[in-house]
């Protein structure tokens, strides 16, 4: 936390100290602020994600929605339609334990869950997801 405070004033500091030293402003000010808080915008989502970060799942009546919640903002919003519909469980071999991803898929579009669950956590997820459109 403590360098990301730190990437975001860099480019302040550098500024002033440009500006005080009377050479004016210049381009490298402006690729400084890019760089920097596109550095810390990133490290700023890594660490939400990694400490607060959820997938939520949104059952529609046409549709699936998927939004990456951050806490702060969401991101990542993507929708699948419910018509033609396959569930799958994509099983992860990282692990002592059985982990896994739900992926939920049609013929022109699919949608992964970043997150890993238990095997049975999934299966109850896509037997409700199942349940709810009436799918065999």
């Amino acid at each position: 936390m403590t360098f990301l405070v730190l990437i975001t004033l860099i480019p302040i500091a550098v500024t002033i100290f440009v500006l005080k030293s009377g050479e004016g402003p210049f381009i490298g000010i402006v690729f400084s602020f890019i760089l920097c808080w596109g550095i810390g915008f990133y490290l700023l989502k890594l660490t939400l994600w990694n400490s607060v970060g959820r997938e939520i799942l949104s059952l529609e009546t046409e549709k699936i929605s998927y939004v990456a919640d951050y806490r702060l903002f969401k991101d990542g919003r993507k929708e699948i339609e419910i018509r033609d519909l396959e569930t799958e469980v994509i099983h992860e071999e990282q692990s002592d334990k059985p982990l896994g991803r739900l992926r939920l898929k049609t013929k022109s579009n699919s949608l992964e869950t970043v997150l890993q669950m238990t095997i049975s956590e999934l299966e109850e997820l896509r037997t409700e997801i199942k349940t709810h459109y009436n799918i065999a």
